[in-house]
């Protein structure tokens, strides 16, 4: 899957131009690489453009097939899912964010989706939403303000690599190098390991959607654990809230459990029956994770369903959602 971008060329199409440039007035010709209008695909070397090539099937397999993108190695890798007729979130998840950084693109029905997150790590630091600047672009993410220094290519705004795609039973190269924009960083001001990063993705229809998943790993991975899961669209676990307020004191005085709730667990987790929410877990009005809780705090029936607090003399508790997430939870005194 391919990242469309704004280009210029000398003729009134693809296949009659000679060059591919980066500004209106044909003057900043655009670095080497394939370039595409959907039709017609041309490589650019040198400010010469090739003839055109012939693509190769795009394949894509089901959520069921259980494949996962690996980002121990350096390179692009493409991965394409389908999702049959199930309803519900979809969780992806990016495991071992650490110091070697790690950049992925989604794409919904080729539409790209925002790249906010959510993070598995208890540092204060790393509670809440977490994202690039540009949400909705190649996104990159490390743990560490020193990835520049163990990854001389993470200094660049653009580097070459070569791309992967899944073949049935393994990862094969396209024989391509793909031009990479490094430059949709998040930044980091405290060192704090990421951990795992995790969104939700909806899928509201049983008319069966594609889910691109482009990961970008520039300087390669330390842990074979380092590789990026796509879950099945599954409906979310749901608890009684109160609506939302303004402080955790109006929450607790709430007793109309009168809202629900549905989480996307990041932290949190089914016990014994009981939804317990968690620090940087997901809140959403529906099952299938398509609209966030507003901000505010809400009241929870049983300190047990927050963050695994246990505690019979306080049987009510509270959440405080910020940008869908779980930021703060605690016991009503």
């Amino acid at each position: 899957m391919s990242l469309y971008l704004t280009k210029y060329f000398n003729a009134s199409n693809l296949n009659d131009a000679t060059t591919i440039y980066d500004d209106e007035l044909l003057t900043l010709v655009s670095a080497n690489g394939y370039y595409s209008d959907g039709v017609t695909t041309r490589y650019q070397l040198d400010g010469v453009l090739g003839g055109n090539k012939i693509c190769p099937t795009c394949l894509s397999y089901p959520c069921t097939s259980g494949i996962n993108i690996p980002t121990d190695g350096i390179g692009r890798y493409n991965l394409k899912t389908t999702f049959g007729a199930d309803i519900g979130a979809i969780k992806v998840l990016i495991k071992g964010v650490g110091t070697m950084p790690i950049g992925v693109q989604l794409l919904k029905d080729s539409i790209p989706i925002d790249n906010l997150f959510s993070s598995t790590s208890s540092s204060y630091s790393l509670i809440g939403q977490i994202n690039a600047p540009i949400a909705n672009a190649l996104s990159f993410f490390s743990s560490s303000n020193s990835t520049s220094g163990v990854c001389q290519d993470f200094n660049f705004s653009s580097i070459s690599l070569p791309t992967y795609t899944y073949s049935g039973s393994n990862w094969v190269t396209d024989n391509v190098n793909t031009n990479i924009n490094m430059t949709n960083k998040r930044s980091v001001v405290q060192n704090a390991d990421l951990e795992d990063l995790l969104i939700y993705i909806p899928k509201t229809s049983a008319t069966d959607i594609f889910l691109t998943t482009i990961a970008v790993s520039p300087c390669g991975g330390t842990s074979l654990t380092n590789k990026i899961e796509i879950g099945c669209p599954v409906p979310l676990p749901s608890v009684p809230i109160s609506i939302g307020e303004q402080s955790a004191g109006d929450a607790c005085d709430n007793n109309d459990y009168e809202e629900t709730c549905y989480v996307g667990y990041v932290s949190g987790a089914t016990v014994g029956g009981d939804v317990r929410i968690n620090i940087n877990d997901f809140i959403f009005q529906d099952a299938n994770g398509e609209t966030k809780r507003a901000d505010g705090f809400y009241g929870i029936s049983g300190a047990n369903k927050v963050g695994g607090i246990t505690n019979p003399s306080f049987p009510y508790g509270f959440i405080k959602i910020e940008n869908g997430i779980v930021i703060q939870v605690g016991t009503c005194t």
